[in-house]
């Protein structure tokens, strides 16, 4: 009984050797002496070349043995077992199919034409002659079946879903001798088929420490304990296989995945970027590399990703949300709207697709259509509160003020833990004079969100409109350090310091009528103190304001420059970048393209000092 790489057996030379009497026998239409011979001499060149490693020359001559004596069953059985080591199951098929039909029966064809079968994807034909072969090998006095055999007869019964028949196979394997680690790891991805997932981390643990360097197991092991939660399990299986094998795509792509469920999206780029590079066509990396950027708001890296993924599965929903949503969220909501619109198609059912078409058109101030969306994703979801409070943001755009107050309030209930609407509920109600409520409002916003600077300012704001200056003056001052640069706060905390001051005069003119000249003294004291303090804040704010100017005019300087370079026109280049640099001393990109462009004039030193001054700005020394 042969393998996949067993000789041709002994029978089959001898059958070339018969003389042309027996072939009669044998044949219905025997060929002539001299075609005997060159048969023969074929078979033997064939059988030698086989023997010698020369597997090429040996499928010739048993080509030629087999077309010059097509009757006789061992030249196509020799034939079909070459083409099956030279992997080419689909034409050994057809030679082995011919020598069982010329020899009904046979235990060799029948083996090697369940490997042919097999090898060329047709498990369901292979598992019948499979099993044929298997069960004479059972019985008594018959020679038993090889690894390979049992291997291969395993792998059919799994890929036609006899899971539990296939285990016995692949143990039957082990136990010829065959290698234990990718045995234990091909019975672990048959546990996870049947669900078992015990069966499973067990069959690949087994495999590892049969084999610690069998990396398949490891990746399987790692995306096992990656869906049974156990992260750090999963990271520990994949960080070991990365190790092993660094140039492996899946096992890079999937400890990137494993990161990805850790949180670390930071962590997870570069091994995702990694197996894209090691394998271009690997299945799902595209869109899994467009969703870690998107996280990471680097929106405009992760469009060339979607489109990728789209091009390879132009009919999957998800992805294409995604490649709009990326769009959307580049400033490029109209070259997102057909995205959607397919991916509506594709998912009619899924309420995210509106949700997202509906930022797309708020995106363009196509307010109508924006509620239309977030009704629509609410009659497919009505239990999400982000999609109330997306409906109230739509209709305060578009002026519905007392549809915007019932939808921002509904979300605020269904759930208190989200600050978007207390905030924008609290501006609202600014914007109508209703300070007290919008006070409430944005008390609500800045406990869920503390580090909120601008509702913060906006409290103040509103406060100090409110008269309630010593609450206005707190909110203030909390929102001054979470918006460092900006001009507003600062204005307006000078604003209640003004006021406030111009109260205590009034009262210290008061108490002086009254004939209190101590506490008359006091109160102007404190007004003089809160004069000062409001000055300094308007100075600060000037600071501020002027400060803003010059990063835009630097800015500005900045872009040019860079035009002037991409045309090759370095000394105009150089004049831009020195105007960005005298602009706003503090710009880092502006010393970094100075240095660029001083490089392309052959100005190495003054390269060299913008090149070292952009380096301190950016690490902030």
């Amino acid at each position: 009984m042969r393998g996949l790489r067993d000789p041709i057996n002994l029978l089959t030379l001898v059958a070339f050797a018969l003389p042309a009497q027996a072939w009669a026998a044998q044949a219905s239409n025997p060929p002539g002496a001299d075609t005997i011979r060159r048969a023969g001499e074929a078979f033997r060149a064939g059988y030698a070349a086989q023997q010698a490693g020369k597997v090429e020359e040996a499928r010739a001559d048993f080509a030629e043995a087999a077309q010059l004596a097509p009757s006789i069953p061992e030249a196509h059985e020799a034939l079909g077992a070459v083409l099956l080591e030279l992997n080419r199951p689909a034409e050994a098929v057809g030679e082995l199919e011919t020598a069982l039909k010329l020899k009904p029966d046979d235990p060799g064809t029948e083996s090697n034409l369940a490997l042919a079968y097999a090898s060329a994807g047709q498990a369901d034909k292979a598992i019948p002659y499979f099993h044929t072969v298997y069960t004479l090998s059972q019985q008594p006095g018959q020679a038993p079946v090889n690894e390979a055999f049992c291997e291969a007869y395993a792998r059919a019964l799994a890929a036609t879903g006899k899971g539990d028949e296939s285990i016995g196979l692949f143990h039957a394997a082990e136990e010829r001798g065959g290698d234990r680690g990718e045995l234990e790891d091909d019975i672990g991805t048959v546990y996870g088929r049947l669900d078992d997932q015990s069966g499973a981390r067990n069959a690949f643990e087994q495999s590892i420490a049969a084999d610690p360097k069998y990396v398949p197991a490891r990746i399987h092991l790692g995306i096992l304990l990656r869906r049974q939660r156990d992260v750090a399990g999963s990271i520990a299986a994949l960080d070991a296989a990365v190790s092993l094998e660094p140039n492996n795509a899946l096992a890079q792509f999937e400890y990137g995945r494993t990161l990805e469920t850790a949180g670390k999206d930071e962590d997870a780029l570069p091994h995702l970027q990694q197996a894209a590079r090691l394998d271009p066509e690997l299945t799902g990396s595209d869109a899994e590399l467009g969703m870690v950027l998107q996280r990471l708001g680097r929106q405009e890296e992760a469009v060339p990703w979607f489109q990728k993924a789209v091009e390879r599965d132009p009919r999957n929903a998800n992805t294409l949300t995604n490649l709009a949503l990326a769009l959307t969220l580049t400033g490029k909501a109209k070259e997102a709207l057909p995205w959607f619109q397919q991916a509506l198609a594709e998912d009619p059912k899924n309420p995210t697709i509106p949700k997202d078409l509906g930022v797309a058109h708020i995106q363009l101030s196509a307010f109508d259509e924006a509620i239309e969306d977030f009704k629509a994703a609410l009659a497919l979801n009505p239990s999400d509160p982000q999609l109330h409070y997306d409906l109230g943001l739509a209709y305060k755009f578009k002026d519905r003020v007392d549809d915007a107050i019932a939808e921002l309030s509904r979300a605020g209930r269904m759930d208190p833990t989200l600050p978007d609407p207390p905030y924008t509920l609290g501006i609202l109600y600014m914007q109508l004079g209703n300070l007290d409520d919008a006070v409430d409002e944005l008390k609500k916003a800045v406990a869920l969100r503390p580090d909120n600077g601008d509702a913060w300012a906006i409290l103040g704001s509103t406060l100090k409109q409110d008269s309630r200056y010593d609450e206005a003056r707190e909110a203030l001052e909390k929102a001054i350090p979470l918006l460092p640069g900006q001009p507003g706060p600062q204005v307006t905390l000078a604003g209640v310091l003004a006021d406030q001051a111009s109260a205590a005069s009034q009262a210290a003119d008061a108490s002086e009528a009254a004939g209190d000249a101590q506490k008359a003294g006091q109160l102007r004291a404190q007004a003089k103190e809160l004069r000062s303090r409001a000055a300094e804040y308007r100075r600060q704010a000037a600071e501020f304001s002027r400060a803003a100017v010059s990063r835009q005019r630097a800015e500005f300087a900045l872009n040019a420059g860079n035009q002037l370079l991409l045309k090759g026109q370095v000394a105009d280049a150089v004049a831009r970048y020195q105007e960005s640099v005298a602009a706003d001393p503090t710009f880092a990109e502006a010393h970094s393209q100075l240095a660029v462009a001083y490089e392309r004039q052959g100005r190495t030193a003054d390269a060299e000092a913008e090149r070292a001054k952009a380096t301190s700005l950016a690490s902030g020394k």
